[in-house]
C-alpha cells in the first residue's frame, strides 16, 4: 500500500513539474517583414516587455516583389507550416490585396473592437480594412501624411522668400506651382529645377481623386489624373524638372546638391530618405555631420499645393496559422498587434525617440500639446504639427488591390510614353485600357 501511495505520489509530482514546465514554455511568434524596421522596433521596445514570447524574425526585400512571392508561395503551399508566418507586414502598395482576401484574418476573431481603434488615423483603418465586407483585417502603427520640402537658401535666392508662409503661397495651388517652377528655372538660368522625378508628383495626385481604379468591378480613369498628365507633360516640354526617376541616383543627389528646389514626401520620407541623404547628416546622433558638405538645416516643409499621404506599414495575422493556433499563440498574435499598433505608451516612446508619424490621434495631440518636436534639420520646424492636419484629411478609401499592377500599367502605357511625345492622349489611354483588360479579365474596360 505504502508503494502504491508513495508511487502515486511521485506521479504526482512528475505531472504537476511537467504541468508548470508547459505553463512557462515560451509561446514562438513567426513574424514576416520586408525592412528591418520591425526587428529594430521587436529588439527595442516589444522583448523587454514580453520576455516570455520567443520572435522568430524573417525579412524579404520588397525589391523585386520577393517578398509578396514568398509570401504567396507559402500561403498556397503550407501556410499552417512551421516556417510560414504568424504575423506578416504589409506595405502600401499592396496592403489592399492582401486584407480583401482570406490570407488575413479579421482582427475580430483575435477579441479586437471598433472601439479598440476609435483613435487611430481613420485613413489607417480604412486602408486596413476587407472592401468587400467592412471587415478590419490590419492595423499600423505609423500614419504617412505627405507634404512639400524646399531647399530655404535656395527659396530666398531665386525666389525672394524667406518664411515657409510665403513659400506656401508659391504652392498654394498646381497653377502656382507650376508658375514656381517657371520662375526657379529662369531665375537660376536652368541650374535649379522644381522637383526631380514625375514619380514624386504622383502621390500628391492619386489621393486626391474622388474615387479609385475600379468603381464596382469598372475600370475608373478619375478626371484628376489627366491634369497630372497636363502637369508633366508641361514639365517635360519646357525642363522644368531633373528628369531623374525615385530612387535613382539623380533623385537622391538632388537632396545633397543645389539642383532641386523641393521634394513632395512623406513622413517617414524626413527620415529615411531626406535626412540620410542630405550630405551631412549624422545618423549616430541624429544631428549635423560637421565639417561635411551638404544640405542639413536648409530645409523647411509646407503643405504644398494638396494633402496627400504615401506609404505606411500594417501587421496583420495569417488566418490559417490562427485558425489552428492554441489559446496561448492567439493571445500572443493580438498583444503583438495590440502592442504596436494599439498601445498609446508604446506609440509615445517611439514617436519621441525617432520622430516617426504614428497612427494614433491621442498620442499625436499629446506631443503637440507638450511643445511638438522643433527639428534641426528643418531650421526648428516642428514637422509633428505640419503633420498632424494633414494626417486626418488623407482618405483610404479609394485605395484598391489592384493599385500597384494598374499604376505600372498607367506608367508604362501613358505617362512615359505620353511625356516623350511618343504617343498622342487618345493612344495612350487606349493602349492602356487594353492592357488593363489582358491583365484582369475580372475588370470591366470600357
Amino acid at each position: 500500500m505504502r508503494k502504491l501511495v508513495a508511487l502515486v505520489l511521485a506521479s504526482m509530482l512528475l505531472l504537476s513539474v511537467f504541468s508548470f514546465a508547459a505553463a512557462e514554455e515560451k509561446v514562438t511568434l513567426n513574424i514576416w517583414s520586408f525592412t528591418d524596421e520591425l526587428r529594430g522596433m521587436i529588439d527595442k521596445y516589444y522583448k523587454p516587455a514580453h520576455p516570455d514570447v520567443e520572435i522568430t524574425y524573417t525579412l524579404y526585400p520588397t525589391d523585386g516583389s520577393e517578398y509578396r512571392n514568398k509570401l504567396d508561395t507559402v500561403i498556397a503551399t503550407a501556410p499552417t507550416g512551421s516556417e510560414a508566418p504568424d504575423v506578416f507586414a504589409l506595405e502600401a502598395a499592396f496592403v489592399k490585396y492582401y486584407v480583401n482576401s482570406d490570407t488575413t484574418a479579421p482582427l475580430a476573431d483575435l477579441g479586437f473592437t471598433a472601439e479598440d481603434f476609435a483613435n487611430s488615423i481613420p485613413a489607417m483603418v480604412q486602408i486596413g480594412t476587407d472592401s468587400r465586407n467592412g471587415q478590419q483585417k490590419a492595423s499600423a502603427w505609423q500614419s504617412t501624411p505627405g507634404a512639400l520640402f524646399y531647399r530655404a537658401s535656395l527659396a530666398e535666392k531665386y525666389l525672394g522668400v524667406k518664411t515657409p508662409e510665403e513659400f506656401q503661397a508659391l504652392v498654394s495651388d498646381w497653377d502656382t506651382f507650376m508658375e514656381t517652377a517657371v520662375a526657379i528655372n529662369d531665375a537660376s538660368e536652368g541650374a535649379v529645377k522644381m522637383f526631380n522625378s514625375f514619380g514624386d508628383i504622383w502621390n500628391a495626385f492619386q489621393y486626391n481623386r474622388d474615387a479609385g481604379w475600379v468603381v464596382d468591378g469598372k475600370l475608373n480613369i478619375d478626371p484628376v489624373l489627366y491634369d497630372y498628365l497636363d502637369l508633366l507633360k508641361q514639365s517635360e516640354d519646357d525642363g522644368l524638372y531633373n528628369m531623374g526617376s525615385a530612387w535613382s541616383e539623380t533623385w537622391f543627389a538632388g537632396m545633397k546638391t543645389d539642383t532641386t528646389l523641393t521634394y513632395l514626401l512623406p513622413t517617414w520620407g524626413l527620415h529615411y530618405v531626406l535626412k540620410p541623404n542630405c550630405g551631412n547628416y549624422d545618423a549616430a546622433t541624429d544631428g549635423k555631420l560637421e565639417g561635411a558638405e551638404g544640405t542639413y538645416g536648409d530645409w523647411r516643409m509646407v503643405d504644398g499645393p494638396v494633402g496627400y499621404s504615401w506609404g505606411g506599414t500594417w501587421l496583420g495575422a495569417n488566418s490559417y496559422k490562427l485558425a489552428e493556433a492554441s489559446e496561448a499563440k492567439k493571445a500572443a498574435i493580438k498583444e503583438f498587434i495590440r502592442f504596436f499598433t494599439l498601445d498609446e505608451d508604446f506609440l509615445y516612446t517611439y514617436a519621441k525617440d525617432s520622430g516617426d508619424f504614428v497612427s494614433n490621434n491621442n498620442v499625436v495631440n499629446k506631443i503637440i500639446a507638450e511643445g511638438g518636436t522643433p527639428n534641426p534639420f528643418l531650421g526648428g520646424q516642428d514637422h509633428y504639427a505640419a503633420f498632424a492636419t494633414a494626417a486626418n484629411l488623407a482618405d483610404g478609401t479609394i485605395m484598391t488591390e489592384y493599385d500597384d499592377a494598374i499604376y505600372t500599367l498607367w506608367n508604362d502605357n501613358v505617362t512615359t510614353p505620353y511625356m516623350k511625345g511618343e504617343k498622342d492622349l487618345d493612344t495612350a489611354i487606349a493602349d492602356f485600357k487594353a492592357a488593363v483588360a489582358a491583365a484582369f479579365t475580372n475588370i470591366v474596360v470600357e
